[in-house]
Formats: C-alpha cells, structure tokens, sequence
C-alpha cells in the first residue's frame, strides 16, 4: 500500500471526535477538491501490510483511522483490515463501494458535492446504510446542496447521525462557518449535528497531528 503518513493523535472531526486513535493515512485520491488540507497524501512511500502494522507500536490505543486521501483505491485495504488488531474506522468520499470491506470496519462517508453526478449518487445509495455520512460546509451554497441529498437519500430516517462539518484551516474561519451551520440545522435541519475540527483547534494546519 501507498502511504502518506502514520501517527498517533486525538480525532479532530465527525462522530469519534475526542477519540485517541492512531492515524494510517494512505496516499492518493481520485478527487482534486480545491480546497483540500491533505494535498501532501498524493505523495508517500509503498508500505507492505508488516510494515504498516510495525509502525503502531504497542500501546493502550486500540483505535486506527484510515484516511487519505481515498483509502478504498488501496487494492490492499481488505488485507489490512483483516490483519489489524483493532477497533477500525475508515474515512471515504463514498465514491467507491466495496461489499468485502462491509463489516471489516466502521465507515465516515463524507460525499464532496461539488463531483456530485449520476453514478456518484448510485454508489451513495450504497452506503446509506453502510456508513455515517459528513458534510464539509463553508458557505450556505454547500448547506443547502447537502441538505437535498440528505433528502433524496433519506438520511434522516437513518440511524446513524448526519454530521455537519464546518470547511476551514484556520480557527476564523471555522468559527464563522460553524456558527451558521449551527443557525441554519436549526432553522431547516435540525436532525442534524454539528461536527467540531478539533485538531486544527489544538494544534493549527499540520501534518502529523
């Protein structure tokens, strides 16, 4: 597998937000969002399963994060999940579904509306009962076309929580942005949750964290 980086920190955003995890992000994407903060996971280095594994030395930490990137463009993924001993979350933009990953870990989809077309949809379709979905939003424009496709996929009738997520690397910015996500659940959705971005509230806009 291709791999960007690994590191242990705090879960900084949607439903494990708080949670001490060790973080496998994996290298490459097949979306280019303009306003991505993990550009750099299109670079890495080729990592055998051994090695990945070596690389989370033993502790009291039994949560890993897998994230990108695209972790489902690893052809590999079903051979680390199953060797991983620990509780796995997988972090996805939903455009990709595999029935073998299902039940290997818990899954965040978080759909970037801006790629949105027919066979997108079809995928999401997928997934409704398969993951907890997130929503990056940054302007009112991102709320309300992520509000129709929580209604045209029904994700309020869901289980899970729809989780929404304020765009931003810096804490302006996110302040901002979540104080309308904030006002806008409540005027027209407020089955929603608000999801923090913890890490850059810590730590600012870095790697490794």
């Amino acid at each position: 597998m291709k791999i960007a980086e690994i590191f242990l920190s705090v879960q900084g955003e949607g439903p494990q937000v708080g949670m001490i995890s060790w973080f496998i992000r994996t290298s490459g994407c097949n979306l280019s969002c303009n306003w991505c903060d993990s550009k750099y996971a299109n670079e890495g280095k080729e990592m055998s399963i051994s090695e990945i594994i070596d690389s989370l030395p033993p502790n009291e930490c039994n949560n890993v994060v897998i994230t990108g990137g695209e972790p489902l463009l690893q052809k590999d993924l079903l051979e680390l999940l199953s060797c991983l001993p620990h509780k796995i979350y997988v972090e996805t933009n939903g455009t990709i579904y595999d029935s073998k990953l299902i039940g290997m870990a818990t899954y965040i989809v978080s759909p970037k509306l801006q790629f949105m077309n027919d066979a997108y949809m079809e995928t999401l379709k997928k997934w409704k009962y398969q993951g907890t979905f997130k929503f990056v939003i940054g302007s009112r424009k991102d709320f309300d076309d992520a509000l129709k496709l929580c209604k045209e996929l029904k994700l309020e009738q869901t289980l899970d929580p729809v989780y929404f997520m304020p765009k931003g690397t810096d804490q302006k910015t996110i302040n901002t942005n979540i104080i309308n996500i904030v006002e806008w659940l409540k005027k027209d959705a407020p089955w929603g949750r608000v999801s923090l971005r913890l890490h850059i509230t810590l730590y600012g806009n870095k790697r490794g964290v």
